[in-house]
């Protein structure tokens, strides 16, 4: 697939946001008589205030007895929000915290179930960002893809013409632009390298979990977790990643890119439109470099989740608001440069690239007993957080004469894993 035909990809950071499609007339929504009243939103956002006046003008005009909306916008929003919840004071609709995902079996205490997963799996793309026991706690605010964002002009300057659809070509191509030009092929982006647990999927399906419980051994060649380290250890040790990881950050890192300096990095589509501000450059996001059946996986994650506080004193309000801010009729995805959830406000284009590609979700979606004694087993074999682990794997690479060998370092984790989950049969 040439640079100028990365449809699924560049469609995907480029949506033009169809009509919104009628009215859903369900019976929740017909009871307008209870949406009325005011309610306060919870978001992660500190620069969202015209947005979410927008968005609020919007639902009133929608819903006329409703006389106020308040968006508090909190900058660090997991900490906060996690411990506002044990006080009951989190607001009417709030971002669920990311961080909860450990924890599904937490999510009925707090928020109020949207519906069954097979209820709302027909009307939105994604159902599965915070679930548990087949009941929908939070939806996507939008989705985005998960790919390499790349400076186009610099992979033309290697002579680099085609999307690689392999790991093998995609570290080649890396090669290639170390050789051909001045720019660093591949910013790893060390201190935030736990994005690409949003990867694991690409690599090992939606099930990925299950298919490794059933291994025995998340470490042996070919396991997610394992195709993701092998890809980090060959290029920090080919020099294919930027040389100081340690001090570097995302926003230099994103100047970088589109001055040319950096060629690659991994990140979600909504930054490429904040990125292509900055150069006249050509910035385009390829997915990751596998294919399923002869497609192109299109990995699909929420930059937030929203649900509805199990103690709000306007519920109904409320699940009106989340009905509303979920469509395109908010603009809130637009604004975030993804697309709906809703499967009815997909523009042509969207559906199009949805309908021709292999859709995953990057969120595993796995039975509760499965998320659970796999975390057992993480957290025994010191894995838990993917952060650890890929960064030990750059250091390995980089700095070869203070580390073990990157076999010796496998082999470790390979036998702790199998001893843990012998532990935990």
């Amino acid at each position: 697939m040439s640079l100028k035909k990365t449809l699924s990809v560049i469609l995907m950071t480029t949506f033009l946001l169809g009509a919104c499609g009628k009215s859903d007339t369900s019976k929740e929504e017909k009871t307008t008589e209870n949406i009325a009243g005011e309610i306060t939103v919870l978001t992660n956002r500190t620069d969202g205030d015209a947005i979410f006046k927008t968005i609020e003008d919007k639902f009133i005009e929608e819903n006329p007895d409703v006389t106020a909306v308040h968006f508090e916008n909190i900058a660090d929003y997991d900490s906060t929000v996690t411990t506002r919840l044990n006080s009951g004071d989190y607001g009417d609709v709030l971002f669920i915290p990311f961080s909860m995902a450990g924890n599904r079996a937490e999510y009925p205490n707090y928020f109020e179930s949207l519906g069954t997963i097979p209820e709302l799996q027909d009307k939105y793309l994604d159902v599965r960002e915070a679930d548990f026991d087949d009941q929908v706690y939070g939806l996507p605010v939008a989705l985005n893809s998960l790919g390499f964002i790349y400076n186009e002009k610099v992979l033309r300057d290697a002579g680099i013409t085609d999307i690689p659809k392999t790991t093998a070509e995609f570290v080649n191509n890396l090669k290639t632009i170390k050789e051909k030009t001045d720019a660093t092929p591949f910013y790893t982006n060390y201190q935030a390298v736990a994005v690409w647990a949003g990867a694991l999927t690409s690599f090992g399906g939606e099930q990925y979990k299950t298919k490794t419980l059933e291994a025995g051994d998340a470490f042996a060649k070919g396991q997610p977790i394992r195709e993701v380290m092998d890809l980090f250890y060959t290029m920090s040790s080919n020099g294919l990643i930027e040389p100081d990881p340690v001090t570097m950050d995302s926003q230099k890192a994103f100047q970088d890119l589109a001055d040319g300096k950096v060629a690659m990095l991994m990140n979600g589509s909504q930054e490429v439109a904040g990125i292509q501000k900055l150069t006249k450059d050509p910035i385009a996001i390829m997915n990751f470099p596998v294919e399923t059946d002869g497609r192109r996986s299109l990995p699909l994650g929420a930059p937030a989740v929203i649900g509805i506080n199990k103690h709000s004193k306007n519920k109904e309000t409320a699940k009106a608001f989340v009905e509303f801010f979920d469509s395109s009729a908010s603009g809130y995805a637009k604004d975030l440069n993804g697309m709906p959830n809703k499967i009815s406000d997909l523009s042509p284009e969207q559906k199009e690239v949805v309908d021709n590609s292999h859709v995953i979700l990057t969120v595993a979606t796995e039975t509760p007993e499965v998320n659970d004694a796999y975390a057992k087993i993480a957290d025994e074999v010191g894995v838990s957080r993917l952060t650890d682990v890929l960064q030990k794997t750059i250091n390995i690479g980089l700095y070869p004469d203070k580390n073990e060998s990157y076999d010796d370092y496998i082999a470790q984790l390979s036998k702790k894993w199998q001893e843990a989950e012998q532990h935990n049969d």
